[in-house]
């Protein structure tokens, strides 16, 4: 049944994308000039903070010249529209809920997503020799134009920053303090360990303490930078502007799901370099501005 709701959910998004594009079709008969081709390659690219999809489309038997190619483009680009849209409710936003779930349950929301998909943009496009057509399209994870204009006003209202949890170890504290440096971000260091991107993470230590969530961040920044950046190593987490130039750097000892899920896209780190991580905040407010990666 939820695979039904899924594709019916899709294949209405899509219906609305042929329709804006000129043509005249039902969702489930997306026009001969739709390829049946599908991007295997179309991703959510985190790291990079976009989503992309490929669309292919044909142009109409018998349409021939400037026409056939105009209108191929057009399938490529409706089929690309298909194509995000379905990457898109795919998108995790944290260990329980998908962007689906949302989309499934507010009419607000699927509005919002179904205008951001429409608003994407062409980055590649393609004439192939035998008349059809190649796109690839965008659209960014964050910023006002970003998935998460639509996705972090569900998640929680627009209110101020909650304080994280007090620091335990008043040793840790001092060294922190006394240590001379001041640092500017976290990096969490969870290679190898099948860490899962999401909207919505958290860091929690080995005692349940929940270090960072949802609650801790400031709402514009959330929106426009995302709560933590994603990197493939730990290097190049280092050269992310988000976490300035002295990111305290700590080594998670699993990741986990949420309470009634195993999905993998929280961390758990040490009582300690919890301990170090809420010390570190308290100069800086680096978890407030959202100065914090995951290494996966």
């Amino acid at each position: 049944m939820k695979n039904l709701k899924k594709k019916a959910l899709v294949s209405a998004m899509a219906g609305v994308f042929a329709l804006s594009a000129g043509f005249a079709a039902t969702p489930d008969t997306l026009l001969p000039s739709i390829s049946l081709m599908q991007s295997a390659h179309a991703a959510a690219m985190w790291d990079e903070g976009a989503i992309t999809a490929e669309g292919f489309g044909t142009p109409p038997t018998g349409v021939y010249g400037s026409r056939a190619n105009i209108m191929a483009r057009r399938a490529a680009i409706v089929d690309a529209q298909r194509n995000l849209a379905e990457q898109i409710n795919g998108v995790q936003v944290d260990a329980e809920t998908t962007v689906e779930n949302f989309v499934t349950t507010s009419d607000v929301v699927k509005t919002k997503v179904s205008a951001l998909v429409k608003g994407a943009t062409v980055v590649e496009e393609q004439l192939m020799p035998d008349g059809s057509y190649h796109v690839v399209m965008s659209m960014p994870m964050y910023g006002t134009q970003g998935l998460s204009s639509a996705i972090m006003p569900a998640i929680r209202q627009n209110t101020a920053p909650t304080p994280p949890p007090p620091v335990i170890s008043a040793t840790i504290t001092a060294q922190i303090q006394t240590s001379g440096v001041g640092y500017t971000g976290v990096i969490v260091d969870a290679s190898g360990m099948g860490l899962k991107p999401s909207f919505s993470p958290v860091i929690y230590d080995t005692n349940g303490r929940a270090i960072y969530g949802v609650s801790n961040i400031n709402y514009d920044q959330a929106i426009s930078q995302g709560m933590v950046g994603y990197s493939s190593s730990l290097s190049s987490a280092q050269t992310l502007p988000r976490i300035g130039g002295s990111p305290l750097v700590v080594k998670a000892v699993q990741v986990r799901g949420g309470n009634n899920s195993t999905n993998p896209v929280n961390v758990v780190v040490s009582v300690d370099d919890g301990d170090r991580i809420l010390a570190a905040n308290a100069q800086s407010q680096m978890l407030m501005n959202g100065s914090v990666v995951f290494v996966r």
